[in-house]
């Protein structure tokens, strides 16, 4: 599947799919949250055998966290974000992070050079991932935002781990 041809559409049937795998914790909107979604994300990737993906799905998940705690609309010391991945296998990693601010996510200007992680929010996530979008919980207390990256095709951008 070309990353051009990657809708929601493909993403809610991946995350559907028999195959899939997943994992998902709660985090408090604080700060180093952030570093404790990276460690899931490798750990999780470690446990499925899949650690190649860890440049790219730390990197992705990282700046989703750290859009919800940044722009998180409650106190931080009782509110919370979710992290979910979920791994299809031969086809995608999806990465989802809730939190209770409605508001949309805030994409930041992409800056050219080597794709680090300095908040850039989700101009990092956009070079990475082949679609992602932002959708209502389901609780309506707030949003989702999903990244689906492929895995079909080694990306350059995996040797980086």
């Amino acid at each position: 599947m070309n990353s051009h041809q990657v809708m929601r559409g493909n993403m809610l049937e991946a995350l559907a799919s028999p195959t899939a795998l997943s994992a998902c914790m709660r985090l408090p909107c604080r700060p180093e949250s952030v570093r404790t979604a990276r460690d899931f994300v490798a750990d999780q990737l470690a446990c499925w055998g899949h650690p190649d993906l860890k440049y790219a799905a730390t990197l992705v998940c990282s700046e989703l966290v750290t859009n919800a705690v940044t722009y998180a609309n409650l106190d931080p010391s009782t509110s919370e974000c979710r992290v979910a991945l979920t791994l299809v296998p031969g086809e995608a990693l999806i990465t989802q992070v809730a939190d209770r601010n409605p508001a949309p996510p805030i994409p930041k200007a992409t800056f050219s050079g080597t794709l680090t992680e300095h908040g850039r929010g989700l101009s990092i996530v956009t070079q990475l991932t082949a679609h992602w979008s932002a959708s209502p919980r389901p609780d309506g207390t707030g949003k989702v935002i999903s990244a689906y990256l492929p895995i079909t095709e080694q990306p350059a951008y995996a040797a980086h781990t």
